[in-house]
Protein backbone atom coordinates (compact mmCIF):
# COMPACT_ATOMS: atom_id res chain seq x y z
CA UNK A 1 0.00 0.00 0.00
CA UNK A 2 1.43 3.37 -0.98
CA UNK A 3 1.55 6.14 1.56
CA UNK A 4 1.06 9.69 0.41
CA UNK A 5 3.92 12.06 1.08
CA UNK A 6 3.01 14.85 3.46
CA UNK A 7 3.68 18.25 2.00
CA UNK A 8 5.74 20.59 4.10
CA UNK A 9 3.80 23.65 5.23
CA UNK A 10 5.46 26.99 4.50
CA UNK A 11 4.58 29.83 6.83
CA UNK A 12 4.26 33.46 5.79
CA UNK A 13 6.01 34.33 9.07
CA UNK A 14 9.51 33.32 8.06
CA UNK A 15 11.30 35.37 10.71
CA UNK A 16 9.32 34.28 13.73
CA UNK A 17 11.20 32.68 16.60
CA UNK A 18 10.53 28.95 16.61
CA UNK A 19 10.74 28.71 20.40
CA UNK A 20 8.14 31.44 20.86
CA UNK A 21 5.90 29.72 18.32
CA UNK A 22 6.28 26.54 20.33
CA UNK A 23 5.22 28.39 23.50
CA UNK A 24 1.99 29.57 21.85
CA UNK A 25 1.30 26.15 20.34
CA UNK A 26 1.90 24.46 23.68
CA UNK A 27 -0.47 26.84 25.45
CA UNK A 28 -3.28 26.36 22.93
CA UNK A 29 -4.97 29.52 24.27
CA UNK A 30 -3.23 32.89 23.97
CA UNK A 31 -4.59 33.82 27.39
CA UNK A 32 -2.43 31.04 28.83
CA UNK A 33 0.79 32.70 27.62
CA UNK A 34 2.70 35.14 29.82
CA UNK A 35 4.88 37.76 28.14
CA UNK A 36 7.22 39.92 30.23
CA UNK A 37 8.57 42.96 28.37
CA UNK A 38 11.70 44.62 29.78
CA UNK A 39 13.10 48.05 29.01
CA UNK A 40 16.71 47.73 30.12
CA UNK A 41 18.71 50.42 31.90
CA UNK A 42 22.05 50.44 33.67
CA UNK A 43 20.71 50.72 37.23
CA UNK A 44 16.97 50.12 37.08
CA UNK A 45 14.90 48.35 34.40
CA UNK A 46 11.19 48.74 33.74
CA UNK A 47 9.01 45.64 33.28
CA UNK A 48 5.48 45.01 32.02
CA UNK A 49 3.52 41.73 32.17
CA UNK A 50 0.82 40.86 29.63
CA UNK A 51 -0.83 37.75 28.22
CA UNK A 52 -0.70 36.41 24.67
CA UNK A 53 -3.56 38.69 23.61
CA UNK A 54 -1.66 41.78 24.74
CA UNK A 55 -3.92 42.41 27.74
CA UNK A 56 -1.82 44.03 30.47
CA UNK A 57 -1.83 41.93 33.66
CA UNK A 58 0.74 43.98 35.58
CA UNK A 59 1.40 47.60 34.70
CA UNK A 60 4.91 48.93 34.30
CA UNK A 61 7.03 48.57 37.45
CA UNK A 62 10.74 49.14 38.20
CA UNK A 63 13.26 46.30 38.60
CA UNK A 64 16.73 46.82 40.05
CA UNK A 65 19.67 45.55 38.00
CA UNK A 66 21.01 43.36 40.83
CA UNK A 67 20.25 40.01 42.54
CA UNK A 68 17.45 41.60 44.58
CA UNK A 69 15.87 42.82 41.33
CA UNK A 70 16.04 39.31 39.87
CA UNK A 71 14.25 37.89 42.93
CA UNK A 72 11.63 40.66 42.85
CA UNK A 73 10.93 40.16 39.12
CA UNK A 74 10.58 36.41 39.50
CA UNK A 75 8.27 36.90 42.47
CA UNK A 76 5.98 39.21 40.46
CA UNK A 77 6.00 36.92 37.41
CA UNK A 78 5.33 33.83 39.52
CA UNK A 79 2.45 35.51 41.35
CA UNK A 80 0.81 36.57 38.09
CA UNK A 81 1.33 33.13 36.56
CA UNK A 82 -0.12 31.42 39.64
CA UNK A 83 -3.29 33.52 39.51
CA UNK A 84 -3.71 32.74 35.79
CA UNK A 85 -2.63 29.08 36.22
CA UNK A 86 0.12 29.43 33.62
CA UNK A 87 3.05 26.97 33.82
CA UNK A 88 6.65 28.14 33.55
CA UNK A 89 7.16 26.67 30.07
CA UNK A 90 4.52 29.13 28.80
CA UNK A 91 6.33 32.19 30.12
CA UNK A 92 8.95 34.19 28.22
CA UNK A 93 10.79 37.42 28.87
CA UNK A 94 12.43 39.82 26.44
CA UNK A 95 13.88 43.23 25.84
CA UNK A 96 15.83 45.12 23.23
CA UNK A 97 19.29 44.04 22.09
CA UNK A 98 21.12 43.72 25.36
CA UNK A 99 24.05 45.93 26.30
CA UNK A 100 27.02 44.70 28.31
CA UNK A 101 25.45 45.78 31.61
CA UNK A 102 22.41 43.54 30.95
CA UNK A 103 24.29 40.32 30.11
CA UNK A 104 24.52 39.15 33.74
CA UNK A 105 20.85 40.01 34.35
CA UNK A 106 19.58 37.92 31.42
CA UNK A 107 22.01 35.10 32.23
CA UNK A 108 20.61 34.93 35.78
CA UNK A 109 17.06 34.68 34.39
CA UNK A 110 18.11 31.86 32.07
CA UNK A 111 19.72 30.07 35.00
CA UNK A 112 16.33 30.21 36.75
CA UNK A 113 14.82 28.26 33.83
CA UNK A 114 13.09 31.10 31.96
CA UNK A 115 13.11 31.66 28.20
CA UNK A 116 14.78 35.03 27.56
CA UNK A 117 14.82 36.57 24.07
CA UNK A 118 15.79 39.89 22.51
CA UNK A 119 14.10 42.04 19.89
CA UNK A 120 15.51 44.46 17.36
CA UNK A 121 15.48 48.00 18.73
CA UNK A 122 14.47 49.54 15.39
CA UNK A 123 11.58 47.10 15.01
CA UNK A 124 10.42 47.75 18.56
CA UNK A 125 10.52 51.47 17.82
CA UNK A 126 8.29 50.99 14.77
CA UNK A 127 5.75 49.13 16.94
CA UNK A 128 5.40 51.97 19.44
CA UNK A 129 2.01 53.62 19.79
CA UNK A 130 3.54 57.08 19.36
CA UNK A 131 6.36 57.52 16.87
CA UNK A 132 7.09 61.13 17.83
CA UNK A 133 7.69 60.58 21.55
CA UNK A 134 9.76 58.13 23.55
CA UNK A 135 9.09 57.21 27.18
CA UNK A 136 9.62 54.03 29.17
CA UNK A 137 5.91 53.23 28.92
CA UNK A 138 5.81 53.70 25.13
CA UNK A 139 9.04 51.74 24.66
CA UNK A 140 7.64 48.88 26.74
CA UNK A 141 4.54 48.70 24.57
CA UNK A 142 6.67 48.52 21.42
CA UNK A 143 8.82 45.77 22.93
CA UNK A 144 5.75 43.82 24.06
CA UNK A 145 4.13 44.06 20.60
CA UNK A 146 7.30 42.80 18.93
CA UNK A 147 7.54 39.92 21.39
CA UNK A 148 3.91 38.92 20.85
CA UNK A 149 4.56 38.99 17.10
CA UNK A 150 7.24 36.37 17.94
CA UNK A 151 9.91 38.47 16.24
CA UNK A 152 12.85 37.82 18.53
CA UNK A 153 16.18 36.06 18.86
CA UNK A 154 17.64 34.11 21.75
CA UNK A 155 19.91 35.93 24.19
CA UNK A 156 21.73 32.66 24.83
CA UNK A 157 21.24 28.94 25.18
CA UNK A 158 23.84 27.62 27.62
CA UNK A 159 22.48 24.08 27.60
CA UNK A 160 23.25 23.55 23.93
CA UNK A 161 25.59 26.36 22.90
CA UNK A 162 29.24 25.57 22.29
CA UNK A 163 31.32 28.03 24.36
CA UNK A 164 33.94 28.01 21.57
CA UNK A 165 31.78 30.34 19.45
CA UNK A 166 31.25 32.81 22.28
CA UNK A 167 35.01 32.69 22.86
CA UNK A 168 35.71 33.33 19.17
CA UNK A 169 33.29 36.22 19.05
CA UNK A 170 34.76 38.01 22.08
CA UNK A 171 38.37 37.31 21.10
CA UNK A 172 37.95 38.54 17.52
CA UNK A 173 35.96 41.63 18.48
CA UNK A 174 38.63 42.55 21.02
CA UNK A 175 41.42 41.94 18.50
CA UNK A 176 39.54 43.97 15.90
CA UNK A 177 39.52 46.93 18.27
CA UNK A 178 43.22 46.49 19.05
CA UNK A 179 44.10 46.42 15.35
CA UNK A 180 42.20 49.68 14.81
CA UNK A 181 44.06 51.28 17.70
CA UNK A 182 47.35 49.95 16.32
CA UNK A 183 46.59 51.54 12.96
CA UNK A 184 45.87 54.86 14.67
CA UNK A 185 49.15 54.57 16.61
CA UNK A 186 51.10 53.81 13.42
CA UNK A 187 49.60 56.89 11.74
CA UNK A 188 50.68 58.97 14.73
CA UNK A 189 54.20 57.49 14.54
CA UNK A 190 54.41 58.43 10.86
CA UNK A 191 53.46 62.02 11.70
CA UNK A 192 56.12 62.26 14.42
CA UNK A 193 58.87 60.58 12.39
CA UNK A 194 58.19 62.90 9.46
CA UNK A 195 59.27 65.72 11.76
CA UNK A 196 62.14 64.05 13.62
CA UNK A 197 63.73 62.06 10.78
CA UNK A 198 61.97 62.50 7.40
CA UNK A 199 62.23 59.45 5.16
CA UNK A 200 63.18 56.95 7.90
CA UNK A 201 59.97 54.89 7.53
CA UNK A 202 60.43 54.69 3.74
CA UNK A 203 62.28 51.38 3.33
CA UNK A 204 63.43 52.32 -0.18
CA UNK A 205 65.35 55.26 1.35
CA UNK A 206 66.50 53.85 4.68
CA UNK A 207 66.85 50.20 3.64
CA UNK A 208 64.97 49.20 6.83
CA UNK A 209 61.43 47.83 6.84
CA UNK A 210 59.08 50.08 8.83
CA UNK A 211 57.71 48.86 12.18
CA UNK A 212 60.06 45.87 12.45
CA UNK A 213 61.88 45.22 15.73
CA UNK A 214 64.95 47.20 14.70
CA UNK A 215 62.85 50.12 13.44
CA UNK A 216 60.84 50.32 16.67
CA UNK A 217 63.92 50.10 18.89
CA UNK A 218 65.65 52.91 17.01
CA UNK A 219 62.61 55.16 17.48
CA UNK A 220 62.45 54.63 21.25
CA UNK A 221 65.53 56.59 22.30
CA UNK A 222 67.60 59.53 20.99
CA UNK A 223 65.78 59.47 17.68
CA UNK A 224 66.21 62.46 15.40
CA UNK A 225 68.08 63.08 12.16
CA UNK A 226 71.00 64.96 13.83
CA UNK A 227 71.43 62.34 16.58
CA UNK A 228 71.22 59.35 14.22
CA UNK A 229 73.75 60.98 11.87
CA UNK A 230 76.26 61.13 14.77
CA UNK A 231 75.95 57.44 15.65
CA UNK A 232 78.89 55.14 15.08
CA UNK A 233 78.25 52.82 12.11
CA UNK A 234 79.55 49.76 13.98
CA UNK A 235 77.22 50.30 16.96
CA UNK A 236 74.23 50.87 14.69
CA UNK A 237 75.11 47.78 12.65
CA UNK A 238 75.27 45.69 15.86
CA UNK A 239 71.79 46.88 16.82
CA UNK A 240 70.46 45.88 13.40
CA UNK A 241 72.27 42.55 13.61
CA UNK A 242 70.57 41.72 16.92
CA UNK A 243 67.23 42.10 15.15
CA UNK A 244 68.31 39.84 12.27
CA UNK A 245 68.40 42.58 9.64
CA UNK A 246 70.00 41.41 6.39
CA UNK A 247 73.23 43.21 5.46
CA UNK A 248 73.38 45.26 8.70
CA UNK A 249 76.58 47.14 7.80
CA UNK A 250 75.16 48.36 4.49
CA UNK A 251 71.82 49.25 6.07
CA UNK A 252 73.52 51.17 8.90
CA UNK A 253 75.55 53.20 6.41
CA UNK A 254 72.41 53.92 4.39
CA UNK A 255 70.51 55.13 7.47
CA UNK A 256 73.35 57.43 8.56
CA UNK A 257 73.67 58.87 5.05
CA UNK A 258 69.92 59.51 4.95
CA UNK A 259 70.05 61.20 8.38
CA UNK A 260 72.83 63.56 7.30
CA UNK A 261 70.81 64.70 4.30
CA UNK A 262 67.45 64.99 6.11
CA UNK A 263 65.89 68.31 7.08
CA UNK A 264 66.20 68.49 10.91
CA UNK A 265 63.42 69.74 13.23
CA UNK A 266 63.66 72.92 15.26
CA UNK A 267 65.95 72.23 18.26
CA UNK A 268 63.40 73.36 20.88
CA UNK A 269 60.85 70.80 19.60
CA UNK A 270 63.10 67.74 19.54
CA UNK A 271 62.70 66.70 23.20
CA UNK A 272 58.91 66.94 23.10
CA UNK A 273 58.64 65.03 19.84
CA UNK A 274 61.01 62.32 21.08
CA UNK A 275 59.05 61.81 24.31
CA UNK A 276 55.78 61.61 22.39
CA UNK A 277 57.26 59.21 19.86
CA UNK A 278 58.68 56.91 22.55
CA UNK A 279 55.28 56.69 24.27
CA UNK A 280 53.49 55.99 20.97
CA UNK A 281 56.02 53.35 19.95
CA UNK A 282 55.59 51.64 23.32
CA UNK A 283 51.81 51.69 22.86
CA UNK A 284 52.17 50.31 19.33
CA UNK A 285 54.34 47.43 20.57
CA UNK A 286 51.85 46.58 23.32
CA UNK A 287 48.91 46.60 20.90
CA UNK A 288 50.81 44.49 18.37
CA UNK A 289 51.85 41.92 20.97
CA UNK A 290 48.34 41.49 22.39
CA UNK A 291 46.72 41.40 18.95
CA UNK A 292 49.15 38.67 17.91
CA UNK A 293 48.41 36.62 21.05
CA UNK A 294 44.66 36.94 20.52
CA UNK A 295 45.13 35.94 16.88
CA UNK A 296 46.90 32.74 17.88
CA UNK A 297 44.33 31.95 20.55
CA UNK A 298 41.47 32.46 18.09
CA UNK A 299 43.20 30.16 15.59
CA UNK A 300 43.58 27.39 18.20
CA UNK A 301 39.88 27.65 19.06
CA UNK A 302 38.89 27.79 15.39
CA UNK A 303 40.66 24.48 14.73
CA UNK A 304 38.16 22.70 17.01
CA UNK A 305 35.14 23.93 15.00
CA UNK A 306 33.86 23.11 11.48
CA UNK A 307 34.65 26.70 10.47
CA UNK A 308 38.30 25.62 10.26
CA UNK A 309 37.34 24.19 6.87
CA UNK A 310 37.13 27.76 5.53
CA UNK A 311 40.92 28.02 5.70
CA UNK A 312 41.08 25.50 2.84
CA UNK A 313 39.80 28.24 0.50
CA UNK A 314 42.72 30.07 -1.14
CA UNK A 315 42.82 33.64 0.14
CA UNK A 316 40.92 32.92 3.38
CA UNK A 317 43.11 32.74 6.50
CA UNK A 318 42.20 31.82 10.03
CA UNK A 319 41.68 35.51 11.00
CA UNK A 320 38.82 35.91 8.50
CA UNK A 321 37.49 32.40 9.19
CA UNK A 322 37.51 32.96 12.97
CA UNK A 323 35.78 36.33 12.56
CA UNK A 324 32.95 34.81 10.53
CA UNK A 325 32.69 31.86 12.94
CA UNK A 326 32.32 34.14 15.94
CA UNK A 327 29.53 36.16 14.34
CA UNK A 328 27.55 33.29 12.79
CA UNK A 329 27.85 30.90 15.73
CA UNK A 330 26.96 27.22 15.81
CA UNK A 331 26.51 25.56 12.40
CA UNK A 332 23.22 23.92 13.41
CA UNK A 333 21.74 27.40 13.95
CA UNK A 334 22.78 28.75 10.54
CA UNK A 335 19.86 30.27 8.65
CA UNK A 336 19.25 30.03 4.92
CA UNK A 337 21.63 31.76 2.56
CA UNK A 338 19.29 34.67 1.79
CA UNK A 339 18.75 35.27 5.52
CA UNK A 340 22.50 35.17 6.14
CA UNK A 341 23.05 37.70 3.35
CA UNK A 342 20.42 39.99 4.83
CA UNK A 343 21.95 39.60 8.30
CA UNK A 344 25.35 40.54 6.82
CA UNK A 345 23.88 43.57 5.02
CA UNK A 346 25.13 42.60 1.55
CA UNK A 347 21.79 42.52 -0.28
CA UNK A 348 20.16 45.66 -1.74
CA UNK A 349 16.73 47.01 -0.92
CA UNK A 350 14.17 45.89 -3.51
CA UNK A 351 11.14 48.02 -4.44
CA UNK A 352 8.43 46.56 -6.65
CA UNK A 353 4.90 47.88 -7.06
CA UNK A 354 2.27 48.49 -9.73
CA UNK A 355 1.40 44.90 -10.54
CA UNK A 356 3.34 41.78 -11.47
CA UNK A 357 4.41 43.27 -14.82
CA UNK A 358 6.27 46.14 -13.17
CA UNK A 359 10.01 45.64 -12.86
CA UNK A 360 11.69 45.69 -9.45
CA UNK A 361 14.01 48.56 -8.58
CA UNK A 362 17.02 47.88 -6.38
CA UNK A 363 18.38 50.41 -3.92
CA UNK A 364 21.24 50.54 -1.46
CA UNK A 365 22.04 47.80 1.03
CA UNK A 366 20.25 48.05 4.36
CA UNK A 367 22.02 49.61 7.33
CA UNK A 368 20.14 47.27 9.66
CA UNK A 369 22.63 44.44 9.77
CA UNK A 370 25.52 42.96 11.71
CA UNK A 371 28.18 45.48 10.70
CA UNK A 372 31.04 43.39 12.09
CA UNK A 373 29.93 40.33 10.11
CA UNK A 374 29.59 42.55 7.04
CA UNK A 375 33.16 43.73 7.51
CA UNK A 376 34.49 40.16 7.75
CA UNK A 377 32.49 38.94 4.76
CA UNK A 378 33.42 41.88 2.51
CA UNK A 379 37.08 41.51 3.47
CA UNK A 380 36.86 37.82 2.58
CA UNK A 381 35.36 38.68 -0.82
CA UNK A 382 38.18 41.13 -1.48
CA UNK A 383 40.74 38.44 -0.61
CA UNK A 384 38.98 36.02 -2.95
CA UNK A 385 39.23 38.59 -5.73
CA UNK A 386 42.99 38.88 -5.16
CA UNK A 387 44.08 35.40 -4.10
CA UNK A 388 41.04 33.12 -4.42
CA UNK A 389 40.48 30.11 -6.66
CA UNK A 390 40.72 30.93 -10.39
CA UNK A 391 37.05 30.13 -11.02
CA UNK A 392 35.94 32.61 -8.34
CA UNK A 393 38.39 35.30 -9.47
CA UNK A 394 37.13 34.98 -13.05
CA UNK A 395 33.51 35.18 -11.91
CA UNK A 396 34.17 38.35 -9.90
CA UNK A 397 35.89 39.88 -12.91
CA UNK A 398 32.85 39.09 -15.08
CA UNK A 399 30.50 40.58 -12.49
CA UNK A 400 32.50 43.81 -12.45
CA UNK A 401 32.62 43.88 -16.27
CA UNK A 402 28.82 43.55 -16.39
CA UNK A 403 28.40 46.60 -14.17
CA UNK A 404 27.50 44.60 -11.06
CA UNK A 405 28.93 45.09 -7.59
CA UNK A 406 31.45 42.27 -7.87
CA UNK A 407 32.62 42.32 -4.24
CA UNK A 408 29.08 42.16 -2.81
CA UNK A 409 28.17 39.40 -5.27
CA UNK A 410 31.33 37.54 -4.23
CA UNK A 411 30.40 38.06 -0.56
CA UNK A 412 27.03 36.42 -1.17
CA UNK A 413 28.71 33.54 -3.01
CA UNK A 414 31.18 33.23 -0.12
CA UNK A 415 28.38 32.92 2.45
CA UNK A 416 26.83 30.16 0.36
CA UNK A 417 30.21 28.44 0.31
CA UNK A 418 30.60 28.94 4.08
CA UNK A 419 27.28 27.27 4.77
CA UNK A 420 28.10 24.31 2.52
CA UNK A 421 31.57 23.65 3.92
CA UNK A 422 30.62 24.15 7.56
CA UNK A 423 27.42 22.10 7.58
CA UNK A 424 29.02 19.21 5.67
CA UNK A 425 32.38 19.59 7.46
CA UNK A 426 34.35 19.28 4.23
CA UNK A 427 37.19 21.44 2.89
CA UNK A 428 37.20 23.32 -0.38
CA UNK A 429 38.25 21.22 -3.37
CA UNK A 430 38.93 22.50 -6.86
CA UNK A 431 36.40 21.92 -9.67
CA UNK A 432 38.32 18.89 -10.93
CA UNK A 433 38.20 17.25 -7.49
CA UNK A 434 34.59 17.89 -6.55
CA UNK A 435 33.06 16.92 -9.91
CA UNK A 436 30.95 13.77 -9.85
CA UNK A 437 32.90 12.38 -12.78
CA UNK A 438 36.27 12.94 -11.08
CA UNK A 439 38.53 9.90 -11.33
CA UNK A 440 40.67 8.78 -8.35
CA UNK A 441 43.81 10.48 -9.67
CA UNK A 442 42.13 13.89 -9.99
CA UNK A 443 40.49 13.52 -6.58
CA UNK A 444 43.84 12.62 -5.02
CA UNK A 445 45.58 15.56 -6.68
CA UNK A 446 42.87 17.97 -5.54
CA UNK A 447 42.91 16.61 -1.97
CA UNK A 448 46.71 16.85 -1.79
CA UNK A 449 46.58 20.44 -3.07
CA UNK A 450 43.96 21.38 -0.47
CA UNK A 451 45.96 19.69 2.29
CA UNK A 452 49.07 21.62 1.23
CA UNK A 453 47.09 24.89 1.42
CA UNK A 454 45.91 24.01 4.93
CA UNK A 455 49.42 23.10 6.13
CA UNK A 456 50.91 26.29 4.72
CA UNK A 457 48.33 28.44 6.52
CA UNK A 458 48.43 26.64 9.87
CA UNK A 459 52.20 26.20 10.10
CA UNK A 460 52.86 29.67 11.68
CA UNK A 461 50.48 28.89 14.56
CA UNK A 462 52.22 27.14 17.50
CA UNK A 463 51.03 23.54 17.34
CA UNK A 464 48.91 24.30 14.28
CA UNK A 465 50.06 21.32 12.20
CA UNK A 466 49.30 18.93 15.06
CA UNK A 467 45.86 20.49 15.51
CA UNK A 468 44.75 20.04 11.91
CA UNK A 469 46.09 16.46 11.88
CA UNK A 470 44.24 15.55 15.09
CA UNK A 471 41.34 13.22 14.26
CA UNK A 472 39.32 14.68 17.15
CA UNK A 473 39.02 17.92 15.18
CA UNK A 474 37.10 18.46 11.91
CA UNK A 475 40.09 18.79 9.54
CA UNK A 476 41.85 15.76 11.02
CA UNK A 477 38.64 13.74 10.86
CA UNK A 478 38.23 14.60 7.17
CA UNK A 479 41.85 13.54 6.61
CA UNK A 480 41.07 10.17 8.15
CA UNK A 481 37.85 9.77 6.13
CA UNK A 482 39.55 10.60 2.83
CA UNK A 483 42.19 7.98 3.58
CA UNK A 484 39.73 5.25 4.57
CA UNK A 485 37.26 6.01 1.76
CA UNK A 486 39.55 6.80 -1.18
CA UNK A 487 42.92 5.52 -0.01
CA UNK A 488 44.47 9.02 -0.23
CA UNK A 489 47.28 9.41 2.30
CA UNK A 490 47.80 13.01 3.41
CA UNK A 491 51.15 13.41 5.22
CA UNK A 492 51.06 14.90 8.71
CA UNK A 493 54.12 17.03 7.93
CA UNK A 494 54.72 18.95 4.71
Amino acid sequence: MKTSNQTKTTSVYRNQNVLLRAVFERAGDTRKVLCVALDYAKRKHVALICDGNGDILRAAFPVENNPAGIDFLIKEVSATARRRKIPRNQIFLGGEDEAAYVANFTAALRDKGYLVVRVNASEAKENRENLTASTDALDLLGIAKTLLARRARLTGDPDRADPAYHHLREINRCRRGLVRQKTAASNRIHALVDQLFPGFLNDSKSGLCAFTGASLELMKERFSAPEVSRRRPAALANLLRRHHVHHPDETAAKIITLARGALPPAPHRVATLQRTLAATVDLYGCLERNASELRNEAALTLATTPYAMLTSIPGIGFVLAAGVAGELGEPKQLARVDSLCGYAGIVPHTFQSGGPDSAAVQGHASKRCNHILKDWVVQSAQKLHLYGPPELKDRITRWNANGQHGIFAAARRYLRLVRTLVLNEIPYLGPEGRARSADPDRLAASALHTWAVLQRKWRPIPGGLDLIADEAHPIGFWRRVIKETHGIDLPARP
